[in-house]
């Protein structure tokens, strides 16, 4: 008998394939985006007849619109071709998918392997009445996607394949379900506040939010005879202002464009936002709920959590603000905002804080408890590294200088970048941290991007303890923490040899004794930790 097979049966399991299971049916994707495709191809084509019909091209290249068009086409076609050839089907044993006309493709899952049952909706699925699948097997990305299943079938598949999750009827246990509607017997850990908008503005990127779309915007516009770099270059007067100053003064207009955008960005996907907690089938679960444009709702067996991360940028480090996710097994992760790990936008520390107490219950929370410093040995090592870079810079630039490559105070650049580095390394020794506090260990690292990690003990399934030859001289040691979940290992870099050997023993006593003695080298007993 097959294993995980729900029937008992004296034959052999069919092999997958397309073939196996003649009896199933293969299902077609919903018919009703052939026809928002169809609206969208219409709106496609009017660039490319104003550009040849109406302009007849005489004020300016016409090709932007006709490129327009011509992407605007390709993706119709492409998403009717998806159409006619994507077919799936669920059997007993797994979930299958082919597609592909000329070159056909067959992928499956086996049902006990599926972890996650995702759907979203954009503008135009929400204006079709169809949702977007996505079926995950705890990769980092979706095993595969199908686009798109009328609602209705999207929660039927969900309720198929995580019966877990599938709970009384009115209840959003999906992985990504149909849209904010609340549910019985939740308790709410975190809403939507107005300041998170505010704090969403603060990026350095900011200004790519306007940049881009007016390049693109600046070709759209030339076969209609506008200038748009020409006109931007006549109201700043760049002819009298010079190169410098003019960017100064576009860069003064772009950036709070920017934070605008970012901020309409923000409360167009997190409007409504809602942390609760429910249950499933006697499950608990970390629910989700935002969007407005576009609803999504993640699901999170609360059972398969094993800790929590504070992201805190370096930027956002001055501002007081820190990005939380929930570090689970069998979830997708990603480092973005929109990766399902995530249980809370950019907000202050002390939101986050009490948000990571509430989630994580049962006893004070692991985030709170004080850090352990890394021995100065760690500090030395980084600031060598941190004079020894620039100084090799600033060598290789005054050697080409001398070579007339490049010019001769390109070497000043070098020299520049020392104090820069030199702050680095100061800040990454500060960032260096670590401690046991219950059932967690708390890791902390990171100069530029400081991540705070809170493991439950239980989810460790390994040690290494790495040592290079420096840090066999000072006596230190970097400790990778592997486990299924989050992101498959943590690191614990520069610690002492007494303060890692106490952080392994401290954590896993029964796994430590495996490899690790009763005395350290010296002869004297392992420390406990403080």
């Amino acid at each position: 008998m097959t294993a995980g097979n729900p029937t008992p049966d004296t034959t052999a399991e069919p092999a997958p394939g397309p073939e196996s299971h003649p009896e199933i049916p293969w299902e077609r994707l919903s018919a009703r985006m052939v026809w928002i495709n169809l609206v969208r191809l219409v709106i496609s084509v009017v660039p490319g007849v104003l550009a040849t019909a109406v302009l007849d091209t005489p004020t300016g290249p016409a090709w932007p619109l006709l490129v327009a068009s011509a992407v605007g086409v390709s993706a119709t076609a492409l998403a009717c071709l998806r159409f006619l050839s994507t077919r799936y089907r669920v059997t007993g044993e797994r979930v299958e998918r082919t597609t592909g006309l000329l070159v056909r493709k067959y992928r499956y899952v086996p049902r006990d392997r599926v972890r996650s049952v995702d759907s979203s909706a954009r503008l135009r699925h929400r204006l079709a009445g169809v949702r977007v699948v996505h079926i995950g097997s705890g990769e980092a990305r979706s095993s595969f996607k199908l686009d798109a299943l009328t609602a209705a079938t999207a929660e039927e598949l969900r309720r198929e394949l995580m019966p877990d999750a599938a709970g009384e009827p009115e209840e959003e246990a999906g992985r990504e379900a149909l849209g904010p509607q609340p549910g019985p017997h939740e308790e709410v850990i975190a809403r939507f506040r107005k300041p998170w908008v505010l704090y969403q503005m603060f990026s350095v990127w900011a200004v790519l939010v306007v940049t881009g779309p007016a390049f693109g915007l600046h070709w759209l516009l030339q076969p209609f005879g506008v200038d748009l770099l020409e006109l931007v270059g006549e109201l700043v007067d760049y002819e009298r202002r010079g190169f410098w100053w003019s960017l100064a003064l576009c860069l003064a207009v772009a950036y709070p464009l920017g934070f605008i955008g970012l901020a309409l960005t923000f409360v167009m996907s997190h409007w409504n936002f809602t942390l609760v907690r429910t249950t499933a089938k006697g499950h608990p679960v970390l629910l989700t709920r935002r969007g407005l444009l576009s609803t999504r709702t993640v699901h999170r067996d609360e059972t398969r959590v094993r800790g929590i991360t504070f992201r805190e940028p370096l930027l956002w480090r001055w501002l007081g603000l820190t990005r939380t996710s929930v570090i689970t097994t069998g979830l997708r992760q990603g480092p973005d905002e929109d990766s399902a790990a995530g249980v809370l936008p950019r907000v202050r520390m002390w939101e986050a804080r009490e948000v990571a107490a509430r989630v994580l219950t049962g006893e004070p929370s692991p985030l709170e408890a004080p850090l352990r410093r890394h021995p100065r040995g760690a500090l030395t090592r980084r600031l060598v590294w941190a004079a020894c870079g620039p100084a090799v810079v600033t060598g290789v630039l005054f050697w080409l200088g001398r070579t007339d490559v490049l010019p001769d105070r390109a070497w000043l650049v070098g020299v520049g970048a020392w104090p820069v580095t030199l702050f680095a390394a100061v800040f990454s020794y500060l960032a260096l941290g670590h401690a046991l506090s219950g059932s967690y260990l708390v890791v902390r690292r990171g100069a530029v991007n400081r991540s705070t990690v809170a493991l439950q003990h239980r989810a460790v399934i390994g040690w290494t303890l790495r040592q290079s030859i420096p840090q066999r001289l000072g006596r230190r040691v970097t400790v990778r923490i592997p486990t299924p979940a989050g992101e498959r290992h943590y690191v614990l870099p520069d610690a002492s040899t007494r303060q890692a050997l106490a952080f392994v023993k401290g954590s896993t006593p029964q796994l430590a004794a495996q490899f690790i003695g009763e005395a350290e080298s010296g002869g004297r007993r392992a420390a406990p930790p403080p």
